[in-house]
């Protein structure tokens, strides 16, 4: 088995391997190392085994390399984000000092960066994907056909998730996701004829 599994130990060789397959995952050097980072934390390797990814769980009581996607990678990540930043949270609701409360703030910070650069790589991800025609469907069960009109702005909402911006200003949060301004004007302009046709 050693010949055909080869580990990925930095950010650029899962940066290379990903460009080498042409995944529909990209990402940047500072992005495959926070992804590494939060691997090589919970005791988990990547590898490449027969061309494809593969995960090695050295928490498991026999570890060896199974198949894994980066998209199950960068979910596997976002949660480990998420549970760091609620203790983080939580940390500094009952803090037992000033100098801890500190150590919780700072850390809180670190990972509210990760945090955006992590919904940037997930919205490259088939759960982002997943999501996104769930939405579709429960919009069609609830209202029945999608006009051409509502389609506009499902479409104009995708784009504005899906699209990878310098700034990475994307959002993976359900609830909190930001609109672009177009989208908003888009909404305003829609409930004013809705206030015109009643």
């Amino acid at each position: 088995m050693g010949m055909d599994v080869l580990e990925v130990n930095t950010p650029g060789e899962l940066v290379l391997w990903l460009h080498l397959v042409q995944s529909k995952v990209s990402m940047e050097q500072d992005e495959a190392e926070i992804i590494l980072d939060y691997m090589a934390e919970h005791g988990m390797t990547l590898a490449v085994r027969n061309q494809e990814l593969a995960v090695l769980d050295a928490g498991e009581e026999s570890p060896e390399y199974k198949s894994y996607s980066i998209d199950d990678a960068i979910h596997d990540v976002c949660e480990w984000n998420l549970e760091l930043i609620q203790d983080m949270e939580d940390g500094m609701k009952n803090p037992a000092d000033q100098k801890e409360y500190n150590q919780f703030s700072d850390a809180l910070d670190i990972l509210k960066k990760q945090e955006t650069v992590l919904d940037g790589l997930y919205q490259q991800t088939k759960y982002e994907q997943m999501a996104q025609e769930c939405a579709v469907e429960v919009i069609t069960l609830a209202f029945g056909d999608i006009s051409e009109e509502m389609w506009k702005k499902i479409e104009a909402c995708r784009q504005g998730r899906t699209e990878r911006t310098e700034g990475k200003k994307v959002s993976r949060q359900l609830g909190g996701q930001q609109e672009s301004p177009e989208v908003q004007a888009e909404k305003q302009q829609e409930e004013s004829r809705q206030e015109r046709g009643r």
